[in-house]
């Protein structure tokens, strides 16, 4: 449904999200289960990490906190390796995040994402807040761990009471 606001191109042009410092390796994707046994028949190397959740394993040559490594299901030339419905859900949903802040679940919008001009942000918050929300909060019940703690990089587009 994203990709009716957000093209492929421009996403597959950026990468932004598939990308990650070492200070922003916190926005891994907490893997499903069923991503968990297909990655390790593949040999993708996985990480548990201190939250319980599984996420991709990142390779950092260096203690840097600005060093990049990028997702290893991406594919510098053709972008995320993985059919779209095998994608990780916090994948499927970018620039979207579950996020909980002082005790509320809230839904955020990332806002920095090079492929959201102002009229296709307010097309993504419209289906957001409409369409998807109550498929998100569903998520958010059955995988508590794909639910992160607020970060201000995001907006807030919908707070739960």
């Amino acid at each position: 449904m994203l990709t009716n606001i957000i093209n492929s191109s421009d996403c597959s042009a950026c990468k932004l999200c598939c990308n990650f410092l070492r200070s922003s390796a916190w926005e891994t994707p907490a893997l499903e289960q069923e991503l968990i046994f297909l990655l390790q028949e593949e040999g993708i190397p996985l990480v548990k990490r201190p939250d319980g959740s599984t996420s991709f394993f990142l390779h950092y040559c260096t203690e840097s906190e600005n060093e990049e490594a990028l997702c290893p299901m991406l594919s510098t030339q053709t972008g995320c390796t993985l059919p779209r419905e095998l994608r990780p859900f916090e994948c499927r949903i970018w620039p979207l995040r579950l996020m909980m802040l002082s005790g509320h679940l809230v839904l955020g919008l990332y806002k920095n994402c090079p492929a959201l001009d102002d009229e296709r942000r307010s097309a993504l918050v419209e289906l957001a807040s409409t369409k998807l929300l109550p498929g998100l909060l569903e998520y958010a019940k059955t995988h508590p761990l794909a639910v992160r703690d607020f970060n201000a990089s995001y907006d807030i587009i919908w707070q739960s009471n």
